[in-house]
Order: structure tokens, then C-alpha cells, then sequence
């Protein structure tokens, strides 16, 4: 194989043009242009009134119901929806927004061998019931509630960040419903520590905050992650962009004014408490004198107020119940608004996670149906996955617009970057577990305890590297998370990475290459194990010439290999 610098030099020109002529890309360059949507103006900027929200079915939508809704709205704009996907694209982005792991090649050889009409409808079924759901969803969630935390010493980190994906790893493991989850979460008490992070997890949420600001922080967090509202600016003044005044948003913190947290120990006895005080009420500062401020009471946003003077575990009890109600059809909105965004790739409000009374939405009686279904199942995830993943609708291939971001208004998937989380699961997937060399142990490290020991060798090794250089706040428009120099040099030069494509040992090239002397199943196994998908008629032509142009066997193997991982197809969810 030669030297990765000069693979870099002279043989990316080549490679590189491989992948421009959407050789090894899903969709040849020509059949795209075809599948681009027509311009069309955007769906209306509709604002959901209150009164939407009472009138539509009070039952759970059926994926038929909402294909149906769909091409009702679409008619109106003269859109035709894209066609469906095959059963190798099925399979890839259906394990992928489930899992975060690509299927492996026996798993996508079975599925598109099999018969059965309900196949697709089973293969949903069984990625819900894996650890690998719970896993991949409470990392998703990790990062969502995590992306704003503000107190960001490496000992608070750690213990938050631990305990709060392991205590969600077990709801969604049990399938406890999205309102028993936010409702544990924001009333949450107990201690996190290195020792065992994974006790009272659920405070990993309020925990993220520390000091003065605390109150106002977690409110802020609360209505961006629960009712997918950005509050946050009518801290200081009236929201310029919605309906909020200043005052609601104090009195939105004051449920939290005596909420408190501690920072405790120091090595293996570090951690963080979230308790209760006896004593406090939050305060607004004036606007124009700081250093004068006005006692606020707690105030739900939608109106209604609970007794002055109570303790903090009647106001976040309280807070819980109002952001959990049946009434607040907010909170079934901002969960469907996320997820439908997941796994279509754009969602009705953009950014997701700011929604609002005076924020206009993309075909928002979709949106309205969907928020409505997902309340009479008590908030049941898991059923709304089915709702959606079974219908036509999630199963349209992707198409690109006229422009960059122009929404698809569901006629198709919007292609989205795999978070890091994922990426680095398909790497690993593809080239096997990565082995940093041993580092010297010692000093506070020395004394953690196992899961707190994973975190802190997680900053140094490739894989924290590379988690840290590719991750993104989810919350982000997917046209707006774009690719940089150092993520391209990561998976195009690192030395580590290029090592393990190099064919040698036991590893998969090597495998592949002694298993398989045919080059038409050589091609064919590394495609399903690189992309999950076997290589077009045009691929496995323009390989062969590569490999007849190369001469030698195992480095032209290298090179395909290579480019495979640094395709926008490998690092995308299609």
C-alpha cells in the first residue's frame, strides 16, 4: 500500500474523481438532477392557533392516515412525492435512525431476499426491542439536554454526562413514556458522582447548571427541550420574535428559585447533589437600575399560577404537571417536531428546538395530527416510531432541492449528516475496534471509579478525537451542520485510520481479499460492509478498471476501501 501522504498526493485526484462522477455515491449525478423537486414557494407560513389543536381526531394516527394527509397537502403545491426506497436503502436508514449502527452484510442479504410484505413493518419491530434503540436514543437525548449546560469543569462533566445517558438508556429500554421521562427529570433530586455516575442520572439534566444564573438557565432548557421553545431572550426583554414578555420569563424561573446544587470531593469522591432549599424566591433585576431587582413568583407560560411560598418539590412538581398536561399542546408538538425531523431530515419548525405561537410552520396540519396522535398514546415513543417508519411517507428516497435548505415538504428524505455518535459506530463497523497505544495511569484518574475512568480515556483517545471533531448540536438545521478541513483530514489521513484499511493481520480487508478471490464478490461484500448496498453495474466497472489500473491487488483494495469511508454516502444518512 503506499505511503498515505502520497495516496493523498497522487492517487485522491483519481479516487476523488470517482466520487464527483457519483460512482460510488447512491444515485448516479444524472438520475439526481431528474429527482430534484420543482421550485415551489414555501408551505404558506402557517401559525398554529390554539384552536387547531381542538379540533382535530383525539385517536392515534395510522401510518395510512398520514400518507394519505400528506398527499392531500402535497396536491395543493403540485408536488408529486419521490419514489420509495429499495429494500437495501430501507434497511441502512432505518437501522441507522434506530440503532445508529449500519446493518452488516448477512443482515442486508436476508432482508432483501425476503418475501414477506411485512417485512419492513418487522424489521422496525426488532431494531425497537434492541439495546442498541436504547442506547443510540439516550446518547441523542444526552446531547440534547446537554448542549447548553454552562458549568463545564471536567468534574461536573463527567458524573452528568455518565449518569444521564445510563438513566436513559434505562427508561427507553423500558419504554417509559416521553411524559413520565420529562416529569422525572425536572423534578429530579438525588447525587451524582464518579463513583457511581449512573445513580440519580435523571439530575444530569438540572445539573448542567451552576451558580446564580442556574434558575434561569435550566428554565430556558426546560421550555427549549420539553416545548421546544427558545425563551431565553425575553431574560433581559420582550421576545423580539414571539409573543413572550420578560416577566413570564422570570416567572418561568422562579419554579427553579430554590433549586439548588453542590459540588462535592474531589477524585474517585467527586460529584454533584441536586437538592432542595428552604428558603428563596427568584428575582428580575430592574432594566434600569441593576442593582435593584423585584421578587417574582412562579407562572406557568400559558397562563395560571400555583400558591406562593411553596417548596421546591411542589413548584417542580408543579412545573412538571404543567409542561406534561394534556392541555399543553406544546410538549406532544415539540417531541413529534424533533423526531419527525430525525428521521425525515427536516422537520415542521427549523430549528427544531424553536417553536412558538408566533413561529411559522412547514405544512403545520401534519404537524397538528401527528402532536394529537401522539397524545391519546399517552406519549407513547415507540408507537409513533411505528407511525411514522411504516408509512410511505418515511420511506421516500431522498431528493435534493434547487437550492441548499429548500425544504422538501416531506415529498422526499433530506439527506443529513450522521451525528458522531453513529459515524464513529460505521467506522468501527467497517474497520474494527481501534486500539489506542497504553497511556500511564496515575494520580486522579488512579482513583475513579470504571465508568468514570471510560470518560476521562475517551478525551485522548481516537475515538474522543474524532467524537469531539464531528459532533454538533442536534438542535441544528441540517443544511447548517457542514463538513470542515479537520473532520476530511481525520478520515482521509489519520494514521490510526489508514492503518487499519491497510490489508494485513485478520482484519477486514484482509478477510474480504482471502475469502473472496472473485473480485465481482470482493466488491460486492466491501460495498454491503462499507455502504450496505451492493455496487452498481457502473461501480463494479469503473473498480475493475481501478484495479486492472493498479496492478497490485491489496493496495487498489486499500484505495476503493478508502474512498468508500470518505464518500458523502458513507458519512450521510440517505
Amino acid at each position: 500500500m503506499c505511503d498515505p501522504r502520497k495516496r493523498v498526493s497522487y492517487k485522491l485526484g483519481w479516487l476523488a474523481g470517482i466520487l464527483a462522477a457519483g460512482l460510488l455515491a447512491a444515485t448516479a449525478a444524472a438520475d439526481e438532477k431528474k429527482s430534484r423537486l420543482p421550485k415551489s414557494p414555501p408551505a404558506d407560513n402557517v401559525k398554529i392557533t390554539p384552536e387547531a389543536w381542538k379540533t382535530g381526531p383525539k385517536t392515534p394516527a395510522t401510518p395510512r392516515e398520514i400518507d394519505q394527509l400528506l398527499k392531500t397537502l402535497l396536491a395543493k403545491d403540485n408536488i408529486s412525492p419521490a419514489p420509495l426506497t429499495t429494500d437495501e436503502q430501507f434497511i441502512r436508514r432505518a437501522t441507522l435512525d434506530l440503532t445508529g449502527h449500519l446493518p452488516v452484510p448477512a443482515d442486508v442479504d436476508e432482508f432483501t431476499a425476503d418475501k414477506d410484505p411485512q417485512k419492513r413493518a418487522k424489521l422496525i419491530d426488532r431494531l425497537l426491542d434492541s439495546d442498541e434503540y436504547a442506547r443510540h436514543w439516550a446518547r441523542y437525548w444526552r446531547d440534547v439536554m446537554l448542549s447548553k449546560a454552562t458549568a463545564q469543569q471536567i468534574f461536573l462533566r463527567a458524573p452528568r454526562t455518565i449518569g444521564l445517558e445510563a438513566w436513559l438508556f434505562d427508561q427507553f429500554k423500558a419504554n417509559k413514556h416521553w411524559g413520565e421521562i420529562a416529569r422525572e427529570i425536572i423534578t429530579a433530586t438525588g447525587t451524582l458522582s464518579l463513583q457511581d455516575p449512573a445513580d440519580s442520572g435523571a439530575a444530569g439534566f438540572l445539573a448542567a447548571h451552576f451558580g446564580p444564573d442556574a434558575a434561569n438557565e435550566r428554565a430556558a432548557d426546560t421550555a427549549r427541550v420539553f416545548l421546544g421553545m427558545q425563551i431565553q431572550c425575553a431574560q433581559c426583554h420582550d421576545h423580539p420574535f414571539d409573543v413572550w414578555k420578560r416577566n413570564q420569563f422570570h416567572e418561568m424561573a422562579a419554579f427553579y428559585s430554590r433549586t439548588r446544587e453542590r459540588r462535592f470531593g474531589m477524585g474517585q469522591q467527586a460529584g454533584i447533589t441536586i437538592t432542595a432549599a428552604n428558603a428563596g424566591e427568584h428575582q428580575m433585576p430592574s432594566l434600569e437600575d441593576p442593582k435593584k431587582s423585584t421578587r417574582v413568583d412562579p407562572r406557568f407560560l400559558l397562563g395560571g399560577a400555583i400558591p406562593q411560598d411553596q417548596p421546591d418539590p411542589a413548584r417542580r412538581k408543579a412545573l412538571a404537571d404543567f409542561v406534561t398536561s394534556r392541555d399543553n399542546y406544546w410538549f406532544a408538538a415539540a417531541y413529534v417536531n424533533r423526531i419527525w425531523g430525525e428521521l425525515m431530515g427536516q422537520a415542521f419548525y427549523q430549528p427544531v428546538d424553536d417553536m412558538g405561537p408566533q413561529k411559522d410552520a412547514f405544512l403545520p396540519e401534519l404537524l397538528v395530527r401527528l402532536a394529537l396522535s401522539f397524545k391519546a398514546g399517552n406519549y407513547d415513543m415507540k408507537a409513533l416510531f411505528r407511525q411514522v417508519m411504516n408509512s410511505e411517507t418515511y420511506q421516500h428516497q431522498i431528493r435534493l432541492g434547487e437550492s441548499t435548505g429548500q425544504h422538501m415538504h416531506f415529498a422526499a428524505s433530506y439527506p443529513t449528516r450522521l451525528r458522531a455518535d453513529a459515524l464513529w459506530e460505521s467506522l468501527v463497523n467497517v474497520l474494527g475496534t481501534f486500539k489506542d497505544p497504553p497511556r500511564q495511569q496515575g494520580g486522579r484518574q488512579g482513583q475513579l471509579g470504571a465508568a468514570a475512568m471510560a470518560f476521562f480515556r475517551g478525551l485522548g483517545t481516537t475515538e474522543g478525537q474524532f467524537k469531539r471533531e464531528f459532533g454538533f448540536d442536534p438542535s441544528t438545521k441540517p443544511d447548517e451542520v457542514e463538513g470542515s478541513i479537520p473532520q476530511a483530514l481525520l478520515l482521509m489521513n489519520h494514521p490510526m485510520v489508514n492503518d487499519k484499511i491497510k490489508a494485513k493481520d485478520t482484519n477486514l480487508l484482509s478477510r474480504i481479499l482471502k475469502s473472496y478471490p472473485d473480485d465481482k464478490d470482493a466488491l460486492r461484500i466491501l460495498y454491503l460492509r462499507t455502504l450496505a448496498r451492493k455496487p452498481t453495474d457502473r461501480e463494479m466497472e469503473k473498480c475493475n478498471n481501478y484495479l486492472a489500473k493498479v496492478g497490485n491487488r491489496a493496495e487498489a483494495y486499500e484505495d476503493l476501501l478508502w474512498a468508500l469511508i470518505n464518500s458523502t454516502e458513507f458519512q450521510t444518512k440517505r
